[in-house]
């Protein structure tokens, strides 16, 4: 049989060989010349990991850069211990880098091929993720995300019509921690079941992580398509918790985005895909929500100031800065004090924008981030307070404070901190 393959192949056969079986397994098969420093691996590598091309002519060190930092001094080691005769196995667990420039933990295993002369020339085996890629699922029976990814990319036409619905159960943690694990793990699969049940001959489901799944139709032309799958899987689902005579009460939370969202790269398909069933969740149990741009929009505006604040206390609370609203006896007209208002802007494409307090306050509070920053303006203004008695003997300051930094801070310490430290009198602040 092996000489009727090369008679077939003619002498190219290692090479059309070698293409033809990286295309039937999902581990990456390579071949290190070591005495040229030629690397080639699978064509598949190239979508998965840190690199532009299946083969590197400059291996050592273009081989490098697809490796962890951390894990590249081991590497080194021991392919020097390889090319010096020192060892004839490769067998190693370290991380390569994947697209986004995350380490993905592999296995990589190979054998060394001497010359005549007994020299290190061929460095031939596979590499195989060790994470937690999982492309299938034996509790709920659904294939997995790699294989939802998959089923994509395998389109021939651009995705141009049909929806992705992801699904998370509401409060699915309760169960688990209430029945135990293998109780919550007949609730994934009853659910899949009955999801199922509810699907067409074109559409496809798949368990994604823990509660969530995702359901595939690249056919239905308007969102009322998934309005009516949504109530179908909704009908079903109470009749199996009516059937199991309410031992397990739950409901699930739908998020919905157009199918052609993939064509914009599968990174930004994913975001969008979070935040539809993030917003779905946001609405309370069993909710129901169909991507909208403005929202998804105003999300991002969300996190841009969020980011912005961080940045900025950070680096010494740039773009922070305290107005002061006068206070004025009305009788004698005479200014007798002020109040300290937060103020903040940030740095974007179009330059120094300044955001509403009605915006960046919520979310300094949200994050736990209005303590010290907090703090920062009470100092500021304890300061001007000190410089504006020099001028009117008894002003006063009057600083916001916030909830969070009365629950979770240590104001008190922070106001007493500031009037010992400027010497102010505790009725001026």
């Amino acid at each position: 049989m092996i000489n009727d393959i090369f008679k077939v192949f003619g002498e190219q056969t290692a090479e059309i060989l070698f293409q033809i079986i990286t295309e039937c397994m999902d581990d990456y098969l390579y071949i290190f010349d070591l005495q040229n420093n030629i690397f080639e691996i699978s064509q598949s590598a190239v979508k998965r990991f840190n690199m532009s091309k299946n083969v590197l002519t400059d291996a050592a060190n273009e081989v490098m850069k697809v490796v962890y930092e951390e894990d590249r001094r081991m590497l080194a080691k021991h392919l020097a211990d390889i090319c010096e005769g020192r060892e004839n196995v490769h067998n190693l667990h370290y991380r390569w880098l994947d697209k986004g420039g995350m380490p993905v933990w592999i296995n990589c295993r190979g054998i060394v091929i001497n010359d005549q002369q007994g020299n290190a020339e061929y460095l031939i085996g596979c590499l195989n993720e060790t994470g937690n890629r999982k492309r299938a699922d034996n509790v709920t029976g659904l294939l997995g995300g790699p294989e939802f990814l998959d089923y994509l990319r395998a389109q021939k036409d651009p995705i141009t019509k049909g929806f992705f619905m992801h699904i998370g159960i509401d409060d699915f943690g309760a169960i688990n921690s209430s029945r135990g694990a293998d109780y919550g793990n007949y609730i994934l699969k009853s659910v899949a079941d009955c999801m199922k049940e509810c699907l067409s001959d074109k559409q496809r489901i798949y368990h994604l992580v823990a509660d969530q799944y995702v359901i595939v139709d690249l056919e239905a032309s308007s969102a009322e398509d998934a309005v009516a799958l949504k109530e179908k899987i909704t009908d079903k689902l109470h009749n199996f918790i009516i059937a199991e005579n309410y031992e397990a009460i739950f409901s699930i939370s739908i998020g919905v985005i157009d199918a052609e969202t993939f064509c914009e790269g599968t990174e930004e398909c994913r975001k969008k895909f979070e935040f539809a069933l993030k917003q779905a969740k946001g609405m309370g149990k069993n909710g129901f929500y169909v991507f909208d741009q403005d929202d998804y929009e105003a999300f991002l505006q969300k996190g841009r100031i969020v980011a912005a604040l961080r940045n900025a206390i950070v680096n010494n609370y740039e773009g922070f800065e305290v107005n002061y609203q006068p206070i004025v006896d009305c009788q004698t007209e005479q200014i007798i004090g002020a109040e300290a208002l937060m103020r903040f802007s940030m740095i974007t494409e179009e330059g120094r924008e300044f955001v509403s307090p009605m915006e960046f306050i919520p979310l300094l509070e949200e994050t736990g981030l209005i303590i010290p920053a907090g703090r920062y303006i009470l100092n500021e203004a304890a300061v001007m307070c000190c410089e504006m008695q020099k001028y009117i003997p008894d002003f006063r300051m009057n600083v916001n404070v916030s909830y969070v930094q009365i629950l979770q801070g240590n104001v008190e310490r922070d106001i007493l901190d500031a009037i010992q430290k400027y010497s102010l009198q505790p009725e001026c602040l």
